[in-house]
């Protein structure tokens, strides 16, 4: 396994509920340890306004995906809905309003 490599072992964890510390909290997103090889990202699509993140918190997420550009693990909140399914439903609204 290379540097760019994820393990399997590690890739065998997407769709499942991790756990890790916060370690950076910026307007684009929040940057979760996990205790892989790569850190997480929870994007700002899914926080909240009520949602006070800070560094050092103790999260509990469900890892979506690797993403390859990012380089990072990506994370939702287990409540969350995923992206393309709230954009699928986004678009039905607005085909029944039309």
């Amino acid at each position: 396994m290379t540097n760019t490599e994820v393990s399997a072992a590690e890739m065998r964890l997407v769709g499942s509920i991790v756990e890790g510390e916060a370690t950076a909290v910026f307007r684009w997103g929040v940057i979760v340890d996990l205790g892989l090889s790569r850190d997480g990202l929870i994007d700002v699509l899914y926080i909240d306004d009520d949602d006070n993140y800070q560094v050092g918190d103790r999260v509990s997420c469900y890892l979506d995906c690797f993403d390859e550009m990012k380089n990072k693990f990506i994370l939702r909140p287990p409540g969350q809905v995923p992206l393309a399914e709230r954009l699928r439903r986004a678009q039905e609204r607005r085909d029944l309003s039309s």
